[in-house]
């Protein structure tokens, strides 16, 4: 702290100016809480320029740029009556070095107040021409999307037409396609009972061909009285001695291997089936 205050009288003492001035600047004009009519006189100690900007309670500041002590702020920076606060701030150090001051307006003289008025009137104006301005394009805007959602709908329709005729075609050929299947299936039925009915009839068949007896008759070739010459002619015997005809080739096999003349085998005669 001793050091900071020798520091501080020296540099008075070489630069015949107080560096506290520099660090902490105050304000002159307007006092505080002064009431005062535009426009305002604004006077400071310290940096010999700096940063002001002006506010309205409630308001945003406004950059009034950079300025030298002394100078006045215009009337028309005063939009209305009430309470504003002034401040300056270092060219070089911002936030670190500023001062604020806060004072009153007051009602202006009629002229002056007629031109406020002016101006404010002027100034609406223009911002009812800006905020045209803002509706038209927002408007232009909104026309142009409501342009390309009419064409997508368009679109959107065209295709969901395409989607309906091909789902109804779908449809129709699966229709076609349910009725053929029944069509498919009722056949395959009908050629299933055919197909049973043929299966009973053959195993009946197979049934009664298998009761029927192959051969009815057995015989074998032999020859009578083979020692005349020319011997007799061949006959076909299929009985034995007794007139009993050969049902069965074991009784044919029986008789022709006892008999003497016998020229063959013993072979089927006469079937069931007439051959």
């Amino acid at each position: 702290m001793l050091f900071g205050l020798c520091g501080v009288l020296i540099g008075d003492i070489v630069f015949r100016a107080s560096l506290l001035q520099q660090l902490r600047p105050t304000i002159q004009s307007p006092s505080d809480q002064a009431v005062v009519a535009p426009p305002v006189r604004v006077a400071w100690e310290g940096p010999r320029q700096m940063r002001v900007l002006l506010s309205m309670v409630g308001d945003a500041q406004r950059d009034l740029g950079v300025h030298e002590s002394p100078f006045e702020i215009p009337s028309h920076q005063f939009i209305r009556n009430g309470g504003y606060g002034i401040e300056l701030r270092s060219l070089w150090f911002g936030n670190w070095i500023r001062v604020l001051r806060w004072f009153q307006v007051h009602d202006a003289p009629a002229e002056r107040r007629a031109s406020a008025d002016a101006d404010d009137h002027r100034w609406e104006t223009k911002d009812l021409l800006h905020a045209l301005e803002i509706a038209r394009a927002g408007r232009e805007k909104a026309q142009e999307r409501t342009r390309l959602l009419h064409e997508e709908n368009a679109v959107l329709r065209d295709e969901s037409e395409r989607l309906a005729t091909q789902l109804e075609a779908l449809y129709k050929t699966q229709e076609e396609d349910a009725e053929r299947t029944a069509e498919l299936e009722r056949r395959l039925a009908q050629l299933v009972e055919e197909n049973r009915g043929l299966a009973e009839e053959n195993a009946v068949a197979r049934q009664r061909l298998a009761s029927v007896i192959p051969c009815s008759v057995w015989g074998y070739v032999n020859f009578p009285r083979p020692q005349t010459v020319p011997p007799t002619r061949r006959v076909v015997s299929v009985s034995d001695m007794r007139g009993q005809v050969f049902r069965a080739q074991a009784d044919c096999e029986l008789v022709r291997s006892n008999d003497p003349t016998a020229a063959s085998l013993c072979f089927c005669v006469g079937n069931s089936w007439g051959g």
